[in-house]
């Protein structure tokens, strides 16, 4: 038995020097964190480092629960892949990514963007999304380090059960895990060359919508200095508790699980995600919770009480959102003469497909980011405001607009996202303006026109267009105006 074991010994050590020693091979930067050592990639003047776990897996006995410090390791550990994403009910998911410029040091004090995934909490990646690419490469290139992370989704993340419920968890376990990493990039981030206290959150429709709350829950508070909001539907309001838990119970009972005691959470936590169905379509089946903990309002609700982070907005949508809807122009027949004559008369009824996705377009997107801007301003806090409109050359013939998520890869830009030749100079207007923000809490003009802070007085917002980007004052005011009366 002692030889054997002796034996056993001398393998373990032999792999792990034959680890050590592939990794000295490695051409690649290697950054000492909490955790450990890693061994990250270098292209493209930008080095990544891939995979990092942030929190334990949340699985087993952890699974529906905050999520717990993550692990460590001994040597080097290898960050050149990504780690599994979150979606299809894996569990095993809380991994991060970080990009930053070649050659970067400890000390070095970069500004930091935290990238929020979209995918309506259900699917997505920190790696990439809908055909866009969540490469930090070119904001590397701008001298910001860029962190992109995965969360928990559908019922893994954003679930709630009376059995649960007894426990004294959130129902928002997926806003937990961003929180989770935001506070991984606290204590780790220097170590890669970052500033802790010059932190960007952005995020696109399910991350812009978390990107909010964000600004709303006291967890949060000073883990970032500024937010950048895409798509991020600002008059979102949280199921119930009593709704969520409804749907819980009857995905439980479906599933087999009946009850409201330990024994009834026990069994939930040894059930296969895939057998609990969901409800409703697909931006139904998981969404934020009122769970009175990490969740306490609706956006609009507690920005109007001044409840948010006081700390600098950049946020904005696109010109053709309704492409997540695919409305019917028929849709508009139920309502009243009066309010239907009001909305031809203010968005035209001459192409009725056209009018049914501006005015779709603006009652969830463009008149709530009218109205939280005015919220914001009101308060004294800064905030600016852009519209994404461009759409390119080959399909302008037929587009009804930029559609949902379309602007996520010229914000990122990059080889990876293959662009047109016209398509180049809108990414890399957007993507310095982005990086601007994130540097000094002000898009200023990154080297295009200045971007006017949003105000009373001129309403001011930056739309990226076909004649690339231009600030605009009340846009579209006769419209919203109309969508805003009916969101009352």
């Amino acid at each position: 038995m002692i030889r054997r074991a002796l034996v056993a010994g001398a393998l373990a050590l032999g792999l792990t020097v034959a680890s050590s020693a592939a990794f000295a091979q490695n051409t690649g930067p290697v950054v000492k964190i909490h955790q450990g050592e890693l061994a990250g990639a270098t292209a493209d003047g930008a080095s990544s480092f891939l995979g990092i776990p942030y929190a334990a897996p949340p699985v087993g006995e952890l699974r529906w629960r905050a999520p717990a410090a993550g692990p460590s390791w001994a040597g080097v550990r290898d960050a050149t892949k990504p780690g599994a994403s979150c979606e299809k009910d894996v569990e095993d998911c809380l991994y991060l990514n970080v990009t930053r410029p070649a050659g970067a040091k400890p000390g070095a004090k970069l500004p930091v963007m935290v990238w929020i995934h979209g995918g309506g909490f259900v699917i997505g990646t920190s790696m990439a999304a809908f055909g866009a690419t969540h490469d930090g490469t070119e904001f590397a290139k701008q001298g910001v380090i860029t962190v992109s992370l995965n969360y928990r989704l559908g019922h893994a993340g954003w679930f709630a059960h009376p059995a649960l419920d007894k426990e004294g968890h959130t129902a928002n376990y997926g806003l937990a895990d961003q929180i989770a990493a935001l506070r991984w990039v606290k204590a780790n981030i220097a170590s890669f060359g970052g500033d802790p206290g010059n932190v960007t959150i952005f995020g696109e429709s399910a991350g812009g919508i978390s990107v909010l709350y964000l600004m709303l829950a006291p967890e949060a508070r000073g883990l970032f200095q500024k937010a950048i909001g895409e798509s991020s539907f600002p008059r979102h309001t949280p199921y119930s508790l009593a709704k969520a838990d409804g749907m819980g119970v009857r995905a439980a009972e479906a599933a087999g699980v009946k009850g409201d005691d330990a024994q009834a959470a026990a069994a939930l936590r040894k059930l296969p995600l895939s057998q609990l169905p969901y409800e409703g379509g697909f931006t139904e089946r998981a969404q934020p919770i009122l769970d009175g903990k990490l969740i306490a309002s609706g956006i609009t609700q507690g920005f109007a009480a001044g409840h948010q982070a006081k700390v600098p907005l950049l946020f904005g949508g696109n010109s053709n959102e309704a492409s997540l809807f695919r409305p019917k122009p028929e849709q508009l027949d139920v309502l009243s003469v009066p309010v239907h004559a009001a909305i031809d008369a203010a968005y035209g009824a001459t192409d009725k497909v056209q009018e049914v996705n501006d005015f779709v377009t603006d009652t969830f997107i463009t008149e709530p980011d009218r109205n939280l801007a005015r919220i914001e301003a009101k308060a004294g806090a800064p905030v600016w405001l852009y519209f994404f409109s461009f759409v390119p050359e080959k399909a302008r013939a037929t587009s009804r607009g930029a559609g949902h998520v379309a602007e996520v890869r010229f914000v990122f830009g990059g080889d990876k996202q293959r662009f047109a030749p016209e398509e180049v100079a809108i990414s890399k207007s957007m993507n310095a303006y982005w990086a601007a923000f994130a540097k000094s809490g002000t898009p200023d003009s990154a080297g295009g026109p200045a971007w006017p802070r949003f105000d009373a007085a001129h309403e001011a917002s930056m739309e990226f267009g076909a004649d690339g980007p231009k600030p605009r004052e009340h846009q579209f005011k006769a419209r919203l105006d109309v969508a805003e009366t009916l969101q009352k």
